[in-house]
């Protein structure tokens, strides 16, 4: 069968068509393609078509031709249909900086994009956006990479920016397009390096998560928000920063967000208010998995220096928190996770250390241990705590832990070990059932406090 290209648009000769129409009278032609667009010969034509070819329908990428996947880096495997978003950044009139001439087609209107080529590269792309059914939301798009006949265009914007002593970066979406070079100097992280990834998860800690959806947020109502926290480098250091974010908005549509920061230490000595935020949990206000790691560290230290005084991990999990996250809400969540903080505060001597590690996970540093014994009481009293109902909202609610202890041993020389160890004998624990305290040993030999009481819902 002969096959024309009109514009984006891939078309049959009519009198061909209609005889495929008659032979396969139940076929939808989809695409304005073929009658037999679906058939091992069609899919064959696109494949081998030199050029990026994508079939939209209602907002996602529903076929990507063998040239495109191979550019995505998923040429062997089936292609999933997914947001053109995630596809082709920028596709969007007015979404991206026209960086070559390009005049429309009878068939399809011309655009510049970016796509985010495989090993993390970012590919400029160009090409025709064609729509073939607009009541069904079916459009097609051949592109191939950019970069031929640059378009004049200012420098200014850009070199004002590298200008500047605030660090600047620019999320569309929630992929970075654009950082400055004090951007670099502060946080460590080359532009090639931070394209395409997201300040969530580059520079924003780990206690600082819910404040930065919350930043977002009110940037969104009010048109820009002002705050002063930390920050992290690449090189895992907290930075006390000044931070304005902004919308980004083109053509009066929110695309993304701006960022400046400036360090505080230029002008003042950082809040204290700060550095105890950062390193402490937003909600039991119990020191957070970096902090925690840390004391563990100065424990360790200590050992060496006293090897007739111990320390050791207590790790535990609570068995049924999702299940009443689920059946009471996260309201009822909070006053849980709350509560199981005031108990390990009660539980606990002063030289010992509780943290929150994350969701319905805490943890124990216990130090100046003489024995194993004393490690296995302080673990049976944390236990039996978390045994006993707690009161939610006037809902008696017996939840119960599941609960694990290693002491440390000469091979524990980083902190990561001796926490690994706690944690393994809490998941051992947990497939005992739940509600059981166990203790670590390095072959399967443990001893177990079975829980007493029926957990559940009073």
């Amino acid at each position: 069968m002969a096959i024309k290209v009109l514009g984006s648009a891939i078309q049959s000769e009519p009198q061909e068509n209609k005889i495929e129409e008659r032979a396969n009278p139940g076929q939808a032609n989809q695409w304005n393609l073929p009658a037999n667009a679906d058939s091992a010969d069609q899919r064959a034509i696109l494949d081998a078509l030199p050029a990026l070819v994508f079939l939209e329908r209602a907002g996602k990428i529903v076929f990507a031709n063998t040239e495109a996947r191979q550019m995505l880096g998923a040429a062997d495997a089936e292609w999933v249909p997914r947001p053109i978003e995630e596809v082709l950044w920028g596709l969007l009139p007015g979404t991206a900086e026209p960086q070559t001439l390009l005049t429309g087609t009878q068939g399809g209107s011309p655009f510049h994009a970016t796509l985010p080529a495989k090993n993390g590269r970012l590919l400029p792309v160009e090409g025709s956006y064609g729509i073939t059914n607009a009541e069904l939301r079916e459009s097609v798009i051949v592109a191939h990479p950019g970069g031929r006949s640059r378009a004049p265009k200012t420098r200014l914007m850009e070199d004002v920016l590298a200008s500047i002593p605030e660090a600047v970066a620019i999320e569309l979406g929630n992929h970075v397009v654009y950082t400055n070079p004090a951007f670099t100097r502060m946080f460590g992280y080359p532009p090639e390096e931070a394209a395409g990834g997201s300040l969530r998860e580059l520079i924003v800690p780990e206690a600082r998560l819910a404040e930065h959806a919350m930043l977002a947020t009110t940037a969104n109502e009010q048109g820009c928000v002002m705050s002063e926290t930390a920050r992290r480098n690449k090189a895992g250091e907290l930075v006390a920063v000044s931070l304005q974010m902004a919308p980004l908005l083109v053509d009066g549509a929110r695309l993304g967000h701006v960022f400046t920061f400036r360090p505080i230490c230029e002008r003042k000595e950082p809040d204290p208010r700060l550095q105890h935020d950062a390193l402490h949990d937003g909600l039991t206000g119990l020191p957070n998995n970096a902090l925690f790691t840390d004391r563990v560290s100065l424990a360790l230290s200590r050992r060496a220096r006293r090897p007739d005084l111990a320390c050791a991990v207590i790790y535990l999990d609570m068995d049924l928190f999702k299940e009443i996250n689920d059946a009471l809400g996260h309201a009822a969540g909070d006053v849980l996770l709350n509560s199981v903080a005031e108990r390990l505060r009660g539980s606990l001597r002063p030289q010992d250390t509780a943290a929150r590690m994350g969701g319905d996970t805490f943890a124990v540093l216990v130090e100046d241990l003489v024995c194993a014994a004393d490690l296995e009481g302080i673990a049976e009293r944390i236990w039996r705590e978390m045994a006993r109902p707690f009161d939610l909202f006037g809902h008696m609610i017996q939840s119960g832990a599941s609960v694990g202890a290693a002491i440390a041993e000469p091979e524990h020389t980083v902190p990561d070990l001796l926490i690994r160890d706690a944690e393994r004998a809490m998941c051992r624990s947990k497939q005992a059932g739940g509600g059981r305290c166990e203790m670590f040993r390095k072959y399967p030999k443990t001893r177990s406090y079975p829980q007493r009481m029926p957990s559940g819902v009073a």
